[in-house]
């Protein structure tokens, strides 16, 4: 469903404070807005967050170590999971200080579903359940620990639930265990998929920004 399309152009406007565009562009991010007009989405990183480039994201995630069985293959299961096309991330700066930090992290990934048709799945229902199985396999000691009524933000309908898994990286001398949020809709063809990560051992607590972050998303 989603808003309308004059209500979107009205918050777009606000949220890109009368920065001068490109017309041609698609994707603008100004301060803690980012604004896709292609997919149509609105919403705002958490202060003093930073967007990070995909390149950037992708040389950290080469360095994660996955569930056992699936490490070797870790090339060909990135690439059939596609780039996030935008990331917010706390430490978004390439600092000493920051090393084996765990950085509170937010993705989203977006996927058409006519990549998908070969595949025949059924309903949303179904896609749901596969997505959070084929997580549960590459994440280590991956356990969801709640999950959430469904709520509508645009006026469509999302998906969330609570789990927690042991992250390993070959920048971290030991591992710790972080917690997953995972946000999901389907709106105009798309799979939308949020996660965002954060890590009560380290006491790095995103939950009030993961929340901030969620209140703020705009869908046309």
């Amino acid at each position: 469903m989603g808003i309308g399309r004059r209500e979107f152009l009205r918050l777009t406007a606000l949220a890109l404070g009368g920065l001068v565009i490109d017309p041609r562009q698609s994707v603008v991010t100004n301060q803690d807005a980012y604004v896709n007009k292609k997919l149509g989405i609105l919403f705002y990183k958490p202060d003093p967050w930073g967007f990070m480039y995909v390149k950037d994201f992708g040389k950290l995630r080469d360095g994660q170590i996955l569930a056992e069985g699936w490490d070797t293959a870790k090339d060909l299961i990135w690439k059939e999971l596609g780039d996030p096309i935008v990331i917010a991330t706390k430490y978004y700066e390439d600092l000493p200080e920051y090393n084996g930090i765990f950085s509170p992290t937010i993705t989203l990934n977006v996927t058409p579903k006519s990549e998908l048709e070969d595949m025949n799945i059924r309903d949303y229902d179904e896609f749901l359940g596969m997505s959070e199985y084929g997580t549960s396999r590459l994440l280590k000691n991956f356990t969801v620990v709640k999950r959430y009524e469904p709520y509508t933000i645009s006026g469509c309908r999302f998906y969330e639930f609570d789990a927690e898994y042991l992250f390993e990286h070959i920048d971290l001398k030991k591992p710790l265990m972080a917690e997953l949020k995972s946000i999901k809709a389907e709106h105009n063809g798309f799979y939308y998929d949020f996660n965002c990560h954060q890590s009560a051992e380290q006491n790095q607590i995103a939950t009030i920004e993961f929340e901030e972050f969620k209140q703020s998303i705009k869908l046309i």
